[in-house]
């Protein structure tokens, strides 16, 4: 854990019990991995996915929404989120690269901050993506965290829910874009109506305690199954969530999505420590 992380969790925490009497700061903690490693920005990682493959990963950055912690009496409550420029209304960016691309951004953020009712919580639940109604807006004069563009395909598309890339972005470069796909509406003339699917990611930890634990998100558990050196004709190097991309099948599987027909299953991607 880096240092500046510990010195956040002792602020939020020691700000508890301060103003509302009622409420309580609370700092949940995120890391991003792959297996046992951290990820650090241009590192390489070897034998991911089923064919033991080696990647360069230089992006690792998801979304957040609707954080809830559960009470003593096995409520879930929302978590009010702090206003800053990684947090805006009920969505969070969680970005674990440093820059090291011309398409990312040196400051890195790794955890969720906000108050919650006084009490004991011992379980976390959230989504991965963008609320409906923040998805769809002009990322131009969106609040931040909404107006980073590298997150954002389009307004009718869009945020970018999970962008995981290796290398520098080329055509040949793998790369994981989670984000809503199917959607109609003019976004322009009368605004995005409606996705096909929406592809937020249920997450629930259901032994978590915000004061020590970890939400992990693990690269390795993503890509496993995945035969990371191949790739369906015609369609990008790795997965940008469209539905007839084969290659996928094993991602969404492991985020717990639907895909090709299959039901959704429990996703693996994120765990506590």
């Amino acid at each position: 854990m880096r240092k500046t992380t510990i010195l956040l969790i002792a602020f939020a925490w020691a700000g508890a019990g301060c103003g509302d009497s009622d409420s309580e700061a609370v700092a949940i903690e995120f890391a991003a991995k792959v297996g046992a490693q951290d990820f650090v920005c241009n590192e390489t990682y070897d034998n991911l996915g089923s064919d033991d493959s080696s990647l360069q990963l230089s992006d690792f950055r998801f979304y957040v929404q609707d954080v809830e912690l559960r009470n003593a009496d096995g409520e879930y409550v929302a978590v009010t989120l702090d206003s800053n420029e990684w947090q805006t209304s009920n969505v969070a960016l969680l970005d674990f690269e440093d820059g090291c691309t011309d398409l990312g951004n040196e400051p890195m953020n790794e955890m969720v901050t906000g108050t919650v009712p006084a009490g004991v919580y011992d379980g976390l639940r959230f989504k991965m993506g963008v609320p409906f109604e923040l998805n769809h807006e002009n990322p131009a004069t969106a609040p931040s965290p909404l107006n980073l563009t590298p997150m954002q395909w389009d307004w009718q598309g869009g945020y970018k829910f999970l962008r995981i890339d290796s290398g520098t972005f080329s055509m040949t470069d793998w790369r994981m874009h989670l984000g809503s796909t199917g959607c109609d509406g003019d976004p322009v003339a009368g605004g995005t109506t409606s996705c096909s699917t929406p592809n937020r990611v249920d997450v629930e930890l259901a032994a978590f305690d915000p004061a020590v634990d970890t939400v992990v998100a693990d690269f390795a558990a993503l890509v496993d199954g995945a035969a990371i050196q191949e790739n369906q004709a015609d369609t990008p190097v790795g997965c940008m969530a469209g539905p007839m991309d084969s290659d996928c099948g094993p991602l969404f599987e492991n985020l717990g999505l639907p895909f090709g027909g299959s039901t959704a299953g429990t996703q693996s991607f994120f765990s506590a420590e």
